[in-house]
């Protein structure tokens, strides 16, 4: 049997060690081949990792439309992706003494104040259920902002920002649209904003929640968020090509995706390569990616390096919220099983595979990112698959789990 060059030659010689049944790898491989070539996807690249060693690595479809094929060191936009990261920069200062979970979010943010807000506790933005619905914000910095005028009407957008300053009791300040400036209006509105739901009782899928985050960990580290990430995870797992700010000379190895495609009249834009969003700014590769998810499939640890200890690993791998109903989440209904920056499985039914066991854990991002650690089965999965449709929401990996798993004793 002629195996797939995807196959790396050291899990063909390892194949029994490894517990993988080589001829469903080619399945997977013929599958990203033909969705790649016949359903339009500009681009689908995984790495594949078991028991800790490499078992997939391929690339599919083109860098950039009509362009040269996908790279190897292709650099992609994680969007949502970027949650987990975030969310383990959160654990080690909990596990350094600087903050911990458990703390009123009051604590940080005094002006975070209204009706409920003395509940939240910090884990609960963590896992969704703190109450903050990012429609409910929008509706909000609204009220506050008003519609807000761009190019030619720059003397009306500093007006919309000198009328919310007021607003929102905030001294004068001589250039309004200074970007200092924007964001106190916008941090400050996003403290503001109402609950839509009693803290811990409802998921609700909310960005804004990690960039608050990240607002509170730039404070106590005195570092920008990705300062504290490079020093603390990216640096020591040697992964060297992952960035919020992506440099000049790597951006040749960015993706770039069809107009016509998901995201792509923004995506691949000078927004999305310096975006410095905690919930959604990461760029990185599929290799350090699948470094950053095998150093939390061996709880914490990765060739010698330990970013976080297998306590803070199991604490947030576990659901926080098993006492909360499942929810109406982008117009689908799913269970609320979630960790502290993980969408894990437990006995959900969703859109990312039937064949995944209940012990795993992932997370996706807009346009086709995903990362999944099952510990059941000892993998390590980091792959991209460009999506095409704007109403999809990441369920293009369920045809690709159910081919990946087959191919496991």
């Amino acid at each position: 049997m002629k195996l797939c060059k995807s196959i790396p030659v050291s899990a063909v010689n390892a194949a029994d060690a490894l517990g993988i049944y080589l001829p469903r790898l080619n399945v997977l491989d013929e599958y990203c081949r033909r969705m790649s070539a016949e359903n339009g996807h500009a681009f689908i690249g995984m790495r594949i990792m078991r028991r800790g060693q490499l078992i997939f690595s391929g690339e599919y479809g083109t860098q950039t439309p009509n362009g040269e094929p996908l790279r190897a060191d292709a650099i992609y936009p994680l969007q949502s992706e970027t949650k987990p990261v975030l969310a383990t920069c959160a654990a080690i200062l909990q596990e350094d003494g600087h903050f911990d979970f458990y703390d009123q979010l009051q604590k940080y943010r005094p002006q975070f104040t209204g009706e409920m807000k003395n509940a939240v506790i910090i884990w609960q933005p963590l896992c969704h259920t703190s109450g903050i619905d990012d429609t409910e914000q929008d509706k909000y910095e609204h009220e506050i902002l008003g519609e807000i005028p761009r190019g030619e009407a720059d003397g009306q957008r500093a007006e919309a920002y000198k009328n919310a300053r007021v607003k929102l009791g905030l001294a004068e300040v001589d250039n309004p649209t200074d970007q200092t400036a924007i964001d106190e209006v916008h941090e400050l509105i996003n403290l503001r904003a109402p609950l839509a739901s009693v803290p811990g009782t409802k998921f609700s899928y909310s960005s804004y929640c990690y960039e608050l985050i990240k607002s509170i960990i730039e404070d106590i580290t005195g570092e920008t968020l990705e300062q504290y990430a490079k020093r603390k995870i990216f640096d020591p797992l040697g992964m060297t090509d992952t960035h919020w700010f992506l440099p000049e000379e790597k951006r040749d190895r960015f993706v770039i995706r069809d107009e016509t495609l998901k995201g792509g009249r923004w995506i691949n834009g000078e927004y999305s390569m310096t975006s410095t969003s905690a919930s959604g700014g990461l760029k990185s590769t599929l290799e350090d990616m699948a470094k950053f998810g095998q150093m939390w499939a061996q709880m914490g640890t990765l060739n010698g390096q330990r970013i976080i200890s297998p306590a803070t690993v199991k604490m947030m791998t576990r659901d926080h919220n098993a006492k909360v109903p499942p929810s109406d989440w982008f117009g689908r209904v799913f269970g609320a099983n979630w960790g502290l920056g993980w969408d894990l499985k437990g006995d959900k039914t969703d859109d990312h595979g039937f064949l995944r066991s209940s012990k795993s854990y992932n997370h996706g991002g807009y346009g086709g990112a995903c990362l999944l650690i099952d510990p059941d089965y000892d993998l390590v999965f980091s792959g991209y698959f460009c999506e095409v449709a704007e109403t999809s929401q990441n369920d293009e990996f369920g045809p690709v789990f159910n081919v990946l798993y087959s191919a496991f004793d």
